[in-house]
């Protein structure tokens, strides 16, 4: 049952146990990108001073790149039964693998901490326009409290809870990002120059290299947490099947990215004082059509919600591969 509190840490599941698909593997690695935090990166190609066409080809270099490096870090699961924390032990040593678990921790924080910023803005400023919420510390607090509480619970209860949320979750924010492609159709500009830098020149190039970084770290970041989900593939789960599957599922995160990238540059336009400050999600709500407040609000609260889980899980397992005596709770 998905509410069942699970009972595995960091010991190899048992074979009977293993009863997940590669298709629940996709919607959970896809789930954990498809969301308002990937808008978010997705912005930074904009904000650099890239065209939309430049960003846009920055993009998909950086989720292609970043998918392929990604993709063997997923068969460690099916063949050890544990993440990939443990696993890389038989590489490094329990002791020298400590150091890489920290940086993964870090690293968890950090896009768990980006998915409950973004998603608790969105979420006050969808407010606002529906019911006049005002804007208040004390609103944005309750928001990030209210989303990193209920990413915790589903966190602490595990793998099936977490699979089920993103079962809803990630298939309803792909058509709330398809209705807001839709919603601000009539104000996107593809033609959009950004700072007019030229092909081929230095600034185009540093601008080009760092959007292309920027993107492709976030497919990167979950080569620690693969693992995490893979280990409740069967025994036999063919590598190459397994890889590919965690290709396909980056290269479907391009939704989140396109959607950055594209209402940046509406924001560029309308509200350029967002894009000095780097606050998307401020920028967001200030050119969001009327029309998309609902959308807006749901999709906040879905992606994340899958973001999130996704980070927080993978943090305690290699929490506790550090600390093997810690309960799950």
């Amino acid at each position: 049952m998905a509410t069942d509190f699970e009972t595995h840490g960091i010991e190899p599941i048992p074979d009977a146990e293993r009863n997940a698909s590669l298709f629940d593997f996709l919607r959970i690695e896809w789930g954990g990108a498809n969301s308002l935090a990937t808008a978010v990166l997705g912005a930074f190609p904009i904000i650099f001073g890239l065209s939309f066409y430049q960003g846009l080809a920055a993009a998909v270099l950086g989720v292609t790149l970043g998918a392929l490096i990604l993709a063997p870090m997923a068969i460690f699961g099916p063949l050890t039964g544990t993440n990939n924390a443990v696993s890389s032990s038989a590489h490094f040593g329990v002791v020298g693998r400590i150091v890489g678990s920290f940086l993964s921790l870090l690293t968890a924080v950090a896009f768990f901490s980006i998915s409950v910023w973004s998603s608790g803005d969105a979420a006050v400023g969808a407010a606002g326009r529906l019911v006049g919420l005002p804007a208040t510390e004390l609103a944005f607090a309750a928001a990030y409290g209210v989303f990193a509480l209920a990413v915790l619970a589903v966190s602490i209860y595990g793998f099936r809870l977490m699979l089920l949320v993103n079962k809803v979750a990630v298939f309803s924010s792909s058509l709330l990002f398809l209705v807001g492609f839709w919603a601000f159709r009539s104000d996107f500009d593809p033609t959009y120059p950004g700072a007019d830098l030229a092909f081929g020149s230095a600034r185009f190039w540093s601008a080009f290299v760092a959007a292309t970084l920027v993107v492709l770290a976030n497919p990167i970041s979950f080569g620690a947490f693969l693992g995490d989900w893979s280990r409740y593939l069967p025994r036999d789960t063919r590598a190459s099947r397994l890889m590919a599957t965690s290709v396909v599922a980056q290269l479907l995160t391009l939704l989140p990215f396109v959607f950055g990238l594209a209402t940046t540059v509406i924001i560029a336009r309308r509200a350029p004082a967002f894009l000095a400050q780097a606050d998307y999600t401020g920028g967001l709500i200030a050119v969001a059509p009327a029309g998309f407040s609902v959308p807006l609000l749901l999709l906040a609260t879905l992606s994340g919600m899958s973001t999130g889980t996704t980070s927080l899980y993978g943090t305690g397992l290699d929490f506790s591969s550090v600390f093997p005596r810690l309960t799950r709770a």
